[in-house]
């Protein structure tokens, strides 16, 4: 029962926002003094234990270029991709990665991949060579080398896959020097889709999409986009993600101006009706009368301009309630469990006949109705 070295797919709502004045004026995010470090997987040397993701879909490239776009240098860039990516090469060259920035310099790590826990339930990031003697790049190792060698002052933490979540509790597990976000796809005891959803997120953030800006300012700040990754991935996904800032990181700092929104109805999240079914997505522009609608899972190349008739929004409620027993789908198989929580289409459950560290977030596509 125990989600243990199984492949867990990628790699609102849980926002531990920390609260900041508005009254200063706000931080900017200068990329050119912004190291990155990349680590991005989609096949391992174990494939029994770890399933491969479809290449032709990966978003990974693009967000790294948007961030070259806006002005990071190459030189302060390091990306690692699947076979490249053995643990032994990431722990490794994020150290040297790191002892090359200057005081008050940011860094921006991501990853992108497989997440798991060992039997004794620590969280690791699912590195190329990850077998019984290979665990891994520890959850806990990336802000401890961070600590070790960083000389700058704020780091990004962007992970996207299975129990990303725990990234934040790493790093509230001692005294911090540098002042972290925490940009994690799912909560700590949480799987993740094996959509590009959340990293869409960052992406369109980053780039200053019109949709991103939510108070019609201008300006897209750090806060802005993790509560638009955050409600992306519930509302698309039934996943609660996590959006943590800690040690005085300004959530108001802007990280990308963004022009007017064409309509009040860009951003809404909706259902668009296409091909004689409901898709959920966005409303990501508008001319004529009609909205484009990009939908959760798919290509850009599969966004559609509808008429208003054709697009709905959808109730977001769930048919189960708190205290509910329910049967729920693990690795194929049913067992009783009852609901914690609930938030949108994320369900927070026990199962009846397990301890407690066995609680975790589920889809409403993994519950049903006892029979």
């Amino acid at each position: 029962m125990k989600h243990r070295r199984v492949a867990a797919l990628f790699f609102l709502v849980s926002l531990f926002f920390i609260s900041v004045s508005t009254s200063h004026a706000a931080t900017e995010w200068d990329p050119k003094r912004t190291w990155v470090f990349f680590v991005t997987l989609v096949k391992w040397k174990d494939t029994e234990s770890f399933e491969s993701f479809d290449p032709a879909v990966r978003k990974d490239g693009i967000l790294l270029d948007s961030l070259r776009k806006r002005g990071v240098p190459d030189d302060h860039i390091v990306s690692l991709k699947d076979t490249a990516a053995t643990t032994a090469v990431v722990e490794t060259r994020f150290a040297e990665f790191l002892k090359r920035a200057a005081p008050d310099d940011w860094v921006i790590v991501y990853f992108q991949g497989h997440g798991y826990k060992t039997d004794d339930d620590v969280p690791y990031l699912a590195t190329y060579d990850v077998d019984d003697r290979i665990l891994g790049w520890k959850f806990d190792a990336v802000p401890n080398t961070v600590e070790r060698y960083f000389k700058g002052s704020n780091a990004i933490i962007a992970l996207d896959n299975c129990y990303s979540g725990a990234m934040a509790v790493s790093v509230r597990k001692a005294k911090r020097r540098v002042a972290y976000a925490i940009f994690a796809s799912s909560m700590a005891s949480q799987e993740s889709t094996g959509n590009w959803t959340f990293t869409e997120s960052l992406i369109s953030g980053f780039n200053g999409a019109a949709f991103e800006d939510n108070n019609h300012d201008g300006k897209i700040t750090l806060a802005e986009m993790g509560e638009n990754a955050s409600q992306d991935m519930l509302f698309g996904e039934e996943q609660v993600a996590t959006i943590a800032f800690t040690g005085g990181f300004d959530p108001q700092t802007v990280i990308a101006n963004a022009a007017a929104p064409v309509s009040a109805r860009v951003g809404e999240r909706v259902e668009g009706y296409s091909e004689n079914d409901w898709y959920r997505g966005f409303i990501a522009d508008a001319k004529g009368g009609k909205f484009k609608v990009h939908y959760y899972g798919f290509e850009p190349s599969d966004d559609e301009w509808l008429t208003p008739r054709m697009i709905r929004t959808p109730n977001v409620g769930s048919a189960y309630k708190i205290g509910e027993r329910v049967e729920v789908e693990w690795k194929r198989k049913w067992y009783p469990a009852h609901i914690l929580n609930v938030k949108g289409g994320a369900h927070f459950i026990s199962y009846d006949d397990y301890d407690s560290d066995e609680n975790e977030w589920v889809s409403t596509k993994r519950i049903r109705k006892i029979r």
